[in-house]
Order: structure tokens, then C-alpha cells, then sequence
């Protein structure tokens, strides 16, 4: 007798792993195979779920359809990132400040970009030059491109701080003094000044925020007083005051004097000690009807007594002082009465 089998040959299936994948450290991918019904990976991957590798391997999927099984394999490639790390030169001054900021990264990078916190972006992968004009604190974002396209990146927050100089300004008061009261009040007006150097012309120094001075008072002069203002950062700003220290005027005017040939107080002669301009000086002698008996532009040259040549009558006469005084236009008139006794 006979018998017969059918034997059926079912192709293998035609596994895709896909395409070898590459990746930058840190990123996901999904590995996802085709050509079959079931797939089973090695490694602990599932089919169509995304992972995150942490170093470049060979992943290999096995694929079935109905009875038959095939394989095939994908490379996936994780490019590292290393730390990217950069360092400057100065962390803080006073605007403007410029900084050199040094890439120090272990990732070497095709490109690198330079975020500052005041708006400015830079390029470069080595030393860059950075300038900050402006006052506050600034974070700094270095971001490295690799050629395969893996980027890294950091930021230091608050890393570059920028202080506007200090402004040095006072008020002298009073700006002017007499010999009589030499001592002056410093009011300090700076802004963003912590610490003080005063210089007052003299030789005399203070550190005081507003300090009080006593100029010299047995002498006229000018004197230029200096503040220098520091803030925390040490920068600095001048300012200048210029103090005139005046004469008082001083001057005395006799009531009485003898023209009587006795050689004692025989002139009329109003004593300047201080404080009048010489050139622009007169005097007036009047008799009780208004008349000029004696005048003089000359503060050293003073009334005899005479009128005409001759010695007037024992009374009262009447003199008029006008002046300008040494420092300024002012002009002072002063009236009195002299005795003219003998």
C-alpha cells in the first residue's frame, strides 16, 4: 500500500531592526522593528517603547511570524556630553568692567555660544571679552555645540556683579568765613559711597563722613578742600570745594581830637585795619551848615582842623565815611560827629 505527507516550507520572515540611530547623552530613543507579528528584544527593550541609553551598543530584536523566526540587529551610538565648565578673570568692579571669560570644559565643542545676562551674545570657544556698563549682577550661560550636533550647557547665576562708581559731592557751609569764626560744617551729598578721604588745603585731614574743620584765623587765604568717596568695591570719585577765609572789617573812628600844637592828637584820622579796599576810600569833613571843609581819598591822610588855611572854632563837625569793602562791590557809607577841642 502507499501514503503521502505534505510538507510545507513557510518562508522566514524579513526582520528591520530599522537603521542605526545615533544620539547625544542624556537624549531618548525608540526602537521599533518591522517584517513580523511578534518581537522580542535583548537588553530588556520593548518594541515601540523609548528609552534612554547610557553608552553606545548593539541591540538585537527577534522577529515571528507564525512558526518561523529571524533576527536582525541596530547600533544605536550615544555621543557624549561631558560637563561644560568656564571660569573669568573678574568677578566684580566698577562699570565699565571687562571680563575674560575662559572656556574650561572637558566637551570640546565645534561651536560655543556665550549668553550674558545683559543681553549680549557671544561666540567663541576659547577667551572671549566681555563688557558690562551697566550696575547689577549677571548670570553667564556657556552653551557648547559638538559636530554631531550634542549640545551641552551652563549657567552661573549672579556671576558677574557690576557697582556704577561713586559720586562725590559736599556743601560747605559756610563757603566763606572771617578770621573772626574760621570753623566750617562738611555736609556730605555723595551717593553709593561707603568710605571718605577729606583733604581740607590745609594739611589737616578726616575720614568723617561730614566733618567740621577750624581754617587757620590769623591769616586771609584760599584753600581748595578735597572729598574723595570709595564704595564697597573700592572705586572712587573726586569732588573740590574752593574756602576763602576773609578778612573782618575793622576800623575805628576817633570822637575828639586837639589841634593845638601840643603834637598829641592834633589829625582827625579814622583807623582801617581790615577788610576795605584802600583805593576806593573817602572822606568827608562838614561844618553845621552842610559845608566841605576837608575832604580825602586817602585812608593815611586825615583832617588838621583847618579851613582855608586857618583852624576852625572848638564844636562839632560832621564826617561822612564811604568805602568798598575788600572782598566784594559792596560800598558802606558811615556818618559821625568829631569834637574839635583845643
Amino acid at each position: 500500500s502507499t501514503d503521502q505527507v505534505d510538507v510545507t516550507v513557510n518562508p522566514l520572515p524579513v526582520v528591520d531592526a530599522g537603521v542605526d540611530v545615533f544620539i547625544c547623552e542624556g537624549e531618548s530613543v525608540t526602537l521599533a522593528a518591522s517584517g513580523a507579528t511578534t518581537y522580542i528584544w535583548d537588553n530588556g527593550i520593548t518594541n515601540g517603547v523609548t528609552f534612554s541609553p547610557s553608552q553606545t551598543g548593539t541591540y538585537i530584536v527577534v522577529g515571528t511570524l507564525g512558526n518561523c523566526s529571524a533576527s536582525d540587529f541596530v547600533t544605536v551610538t550615544v555621543n557624549p556630553v561631558s560637563d561644560v565648565s568656564f571660569n573669568a578673570d573678574n568677578l566684580s568692579g566698577c562699570a565699565p568692567v571687562e571680563v575674560t571669560l575662559t572656556n574650561t570644559s572637558d566637551f570640546q565643542g565645534e561651536e560655543c555660544e556665550w549668553t550674558l545676562g545683559n543681553g549680549v551674545t557671544l561666540y567663541g570657544c576659547d577667551n572671549v571679552s566681555a563688557y558690562f556698563t551697566t550696575a547689577g549682577c549677571f548670570d553667564i550661560t556657556l552653551t557648547i555645540i559638538s559636530a554631531d550636533g550634542c549640545s551641552g550647557s551652563v549657567t552661573y547665576e549672579n556671576y558677574i556683579c557690576v557697582e556704577n562708581d561713586p559720586i562725590a559731592s559736599f556743601s560747605p557751609s559756610p563757603l566763606v568765613v572771617t578770621m573772626t569764626d574760621t570753623e566750617i560744617n562738611f555736609i556730605n551729598g555723595s551717593l553709593g559711597a561707603t568710605d571718605y578721604d577729606w583733604s581740607f588745603g590745609d594739611g589737616a585731614t578726616s575720614n568723617a563722613e561730614n566733618p567740621n574743620h577750624t581754617f587757620d584765623d590769623t591769616q586771609e587765604g584760599n584753600y581748595t578742600v578735597q572729598l574723595i568717596a570709595y564704595n564697597s568695591l573700592g572705586c572712587s570719585d573726586t569732588a573740590f570745594a574752593d574756602i576763602e577765609v576773609q578778612e573782618d572789617l575793622i576800623f575805628y573812628v576817633p570822637n575828639t581830637f586837639t589841634p593845638d600844637g601840643d603834637g598829641n592828637n592834633e589829625i582827625f584820622l579814622p583807623i582801617f585795619t581790615s577788610g576795605f579796599d584802600p583805593n576806593d576810600y573817602n572822606l568827608l569833613i562838614f561844618n553845621r551848615w552842610g559845608e566841605i571843609l576837608f575832604e580825602s581819598n586817602n585812608h593815611q591822610i586825615g583832617w588838621d582842623g583847618t579851613y582855608g588855611g586857618n583852624l576852625v572854632k572848638d564844636g562839632t563837625y560832621v564826617w561822612k565815611i564811604e568805602f568798598k569793602t575788600k572782598y566784594t562791590d559792596e560800598r558802606q557809607v558811615h556818618h559821625g560827629h568829631v569834637n574839635v577841642l583845643r
